[in-house]
């Protein structure tokens, strides 16, 4: 895997939660454009990586925020 800094992942994962959380919100107005369901799939995916790449993160540096604050939970 490539190296990125914490900092970029922190970012990243804010990132994504982001667009995920707006992306839900079209969803569930019915807003959406049919592409922006598929989207939402890849971003969640996304998501799922970069919570683990933050998990592996985590094991080594100390000051890390923890992961639900990063994305709004």
């Amino acid at each position: 895997m490539p190296e990125i800094s914490n900092q970029t992942l922190v970012i990243a994962i804010q990132a994504v939660a982001a667009e995920i959380r707006a992306l839900r919100e079209a969803v569930t107005s019915g807003e959406a454009e049919p592409e922006e369901h598929q989207l939402l799939e890849d971003r969640m995916q996304a998501a799922e990586e970069l919570e683990r790449a933050y998990d592996l993160a985590a094991r080594t540096v100390l000051n890390l925020p923890p992961y639900d604050e990063l994305v709004g939970d």
